[in-house]
């Protein structure tokens, strides 16, 4: 059992000044297509969305997480 809290602790990380040059927040609508180029990422992480995703785009949402994860990409 993994108890966290939902968003990272933002003043804390403002702290960091490595880790602000590495880090972005995006907001998109994958119904519109991800801003991220195809295999952008070695890992992807949903959560909460069931009741955000029309019936019929489920498809379209796991083709979008398909198209930026890497080969081998973790899918959680």
């Amino acid at each position: 059992l993994d108890i966290v809290s939902l968003h990272p602790d933002l003043v804390r990380l403002s702290r960091d000044k490595d880790l602000l040059q590495r880090v972005s927040w995006v907001q998109a609508n994958f119904l519109e297509g991800l801003p991220f180029a195809n295999e952008s990422f070695d890992f992807v992480h949903i959560k909460r969305i069931a009741r955000g995703v029309p019936e019929d785009k489920w498809d379209d949402l796991f083709e979008e997480i398909t198209r930026v994860m890497k080969p081998g990409a973790a899918f959680e």
